[in-house]
């Protein structure tokens, strides 16, 4: 108990609550085992890069909340720009994921993977956010910082990999949930599992609905997930998976200069099959991924109506060589396709495409049983931008069984997309990749089945960025941009008693003059309390320091969004809910002229089968 009581003493950086915990389940909550930084089950305070990781618990607190909602919360350094209740459309300014201030307009710096997949749109090079509703997401783990060795272009600034639900005892299992709130938003999901001696299989299906806090702000979501595997041998296994989003969403358009039926209509989906084997001394796999999307825009859209049909095709193979107990070694090769077709009411643009292939090899040696040093490299060649490489170092060394300090060097990029080389508003054939250097130190302390803690420092630089320049329609592309961000990132846990936990995260961001939706003070603290059949759960997040453009114009209002959520067991199945989102009813903007609704309430029904 002496440990506790300096932990909580040290812990500055806030709070959360959870249920009874064993042993087992604190030393998961306090450290958990991560992959999607190495490819391989290595503990977080392991890994040179930074990462954060959302589990299961958390994601169930607020299921009608999206994701990317929840990583904005809780992340340091991590901010989604929003402009309602739910829902973020395919368009700036809504749904820009920034990590460390960088994620690019539209938000082609930062990756999204389904279980180590990339998905992005094929023409625009971004992923939408409202794909990736919540009934079959399990956990989330974030890399803060460029990634590109494992997962090649787009992972520039960072990567988010949303790891799908997988079946947790042989038989039937399942779970369901309904929720209704304020602004008529309302959320249903289930989702239904069969685990057998040899096969397996996940089904789910989302439906999200809101009239939104504001006129023409509607959004209606409805997606499906199947996944099914089957176990050949003690060494193989084959697995299919796929999903489909359909969504329709509207854009206000900011206070100042509104939009009237300004609508989306958006359908995205992919489907994947996979061979993964394991053997003593070795495990890997080989990836089959075919994801595409259709859009329709209204004429809102830079005058002109929209539509389009993109595409992205990725087959990958990896293996992990465990050479010793003290070596491994990762290689793997990778081959993508990637385009569509679009059109507006004046002009046919044609249907365009690109195709790339890398490969890359990782080396983690561990000296003396407490240096882990991991390093690697990536060589891509791109038909349109030629060869690129990218190098990486890492390394951590245990100072002692709960003390770990660790520094990572690490490069960054992204290749052009097709709009950007082909499509409106100007076409740019002669653009060049974008890159970033990486540089970070960082701490991490544990204490016992308590405690622990993590402080990053970083600097990051980047080059080649490509800018737009002009007014429309005279817009103009070129690699022009350069920035330096740097920044402090700390993170917190403490667990006291089986009943309390205590969470919180700060980051600090200097980013130059790319401020436009970038928080210099980013603050968040959760308390999560349960006693018998009733949890309670309160937190907060805190901006301050936000502006909505870069060059630190117009600057946004400091904020403060507290979050009150309480749950009660009525059966041994079955719970209800009860959420208070902007308690304090606060006035604030993630995006220059979109206002945030005021305070709502959400009651809900979970069921687990």
């Amino acid at each position: 108990m002496k440990h506790c009581t300096l932990a909580l003493v040290s812990l500055l950086v806030g709070f959360s609550f959870g249920n009874a915990q064993t042993d087992t389940l604190r030393s998961y909550t306090l450290n958990p085992i991560t992959v999607t930084a190495t490819r391989t089950e290595v503990p977080r305070t392991l890994v040179a890069p930074s990462i954060s990781v959302i589990t299961q618990e958390v994601l169930e607190r607020q299921p009608q909340k999206s994701v990317f909602s929840i990583i904005s919360q809780q992340v340091p350094s991590v901010f989604v720009t929003e402009r309602g209740p739910i829902g973020f459309g395919v368009n700036s300014p809504a749904g820009q994921t920034l990590i460390r201030g960088i994620g690019g307009t539209p938000n082609t710096n930062v990756l999204t993977l389904i279980d180590g997949r990339p998905q992005f749109m094929g023409i625009f090079g971004h992923p939408v956010n409202d794909s990736y509703l919540s009934a079959h997401i399990e956990r989330v783990e974030i890399i803060r910082g460029p990634a590109s060795l494992l997962y090649g272009t787009n992972a520039m600034g960072g990567v988010i990999n949303l790891i799908t639900a997988k079946n947790d005892r042989i038989g039937i299992s399942g779970k369901a949930n309904v929720t209704y709130g304020t602004f008529n938003t309302r959320h249903a999901g289930i989702r239904l599992g069969y685990q057998g001696n040899q096969f397996s299989t996940t089904a789910s299906y989302t439906n999200i609905h809101t009239d939104g806090h504001r006129p023409y702000a509607r959004y209606t979501g409805n997606s499906g997930y199947l996944k099914a595997s089957y176990t050949l041998s003690e060494q193989y296994e084959v697995s299919f998976d796929g999903s489909i989003t359909k969504f329709n969403t509207f854009d206000p358009g900011t206070i100042t200069s509104t939009k009237i039926n300004d609508w989306m209509n958006i359908q995205r989906g992919y489907v994947g099959v996979s061979l993964d084997n394991t053997f003593d001394q070795s495990k890997g796999g080989v990836r089959i991924l075919y994801n595409f999307g259709h859009h329709e825009l209204s004429p809102y859209y830079n005058n002109n109506s929209w539509t389009s049909d993109d595409f992205v095709s990725t087959i990958s193979a990896f293996q992990t060589f465990t050479l010793s107990s003290t070596t491994t070694f990762t290689t793997g090769i990778t081959y993508d396709q990637f385009g569509g077709r679009g059109k507006n009411t004046l002009r046919n643009y044609g249907y365009h495409s690109v195709s790339q292939y890398a490969t890359y090899l990782s080396i983690q040696h561990l000296f003396f049983e407490r240096l882990l040093v991991n390093t690697g490299i990536r060589f891509d060649r791109n038909e349109m931008f030629g060869n690129e490489l990218t190098p990486q170092l890492g390394a951590s060394y245990k100072i002692s069984d709960a003390t770990t300090v660790r520094g990572f060097v690490g490069k960054g990029f992204r290749s052009p997309t097709i709009r950007e080389l082909y499509l409106f508003p100007a076409p740019t054939p002669s653009l060049k990749p974008e890159r970033l250097w990486n540089y970070e130190v960082g701490a991490s302390h544990l204490v016992g089945n308590c405690f622990t803690a993590d402080l990053t420092l970083f600097l990051q630089e980047g080059s080649n960025l490509i800018r737009r320049e002009g007014v429309a329609p005279n817009f103009r592309l070129s690699n022009s941009g350069k920035f330096v961000h740097r920044g402090v990132e700390a993170s917190g846990i403490f667990l006291p008693l089986d009943n309390l936990q205590l969470q919180g995260s700060y980051s600090f961001l200097e980013v130059g003059n790319d401020t436009r939706s970038v928080p210099k003070h980013k603050m968040f603290a959760n308390i999560m309390y349960s006693y018998s059949m009733v949890s309670i759960n309160l937190a907060a997040h805190h901006i301050e320091t936000m502006y909505g453009s870069d060059y630190k114009r117009n600057k946004l209002p400091d904020y403060t969004v507290v979050v009150i959520d309480v749950s009660a067991k009525l059966l041994n199945n079955a719970s209800c809910s009860l959420t208070i989102d902007n308690v304090l009813n606060e006035t604030y903007y993630t995006v220059l002229g979109y206002p945030m609704p005021g305070r709502s309430i959400t009651v809900g029904i979970q069921y687990s089968l």
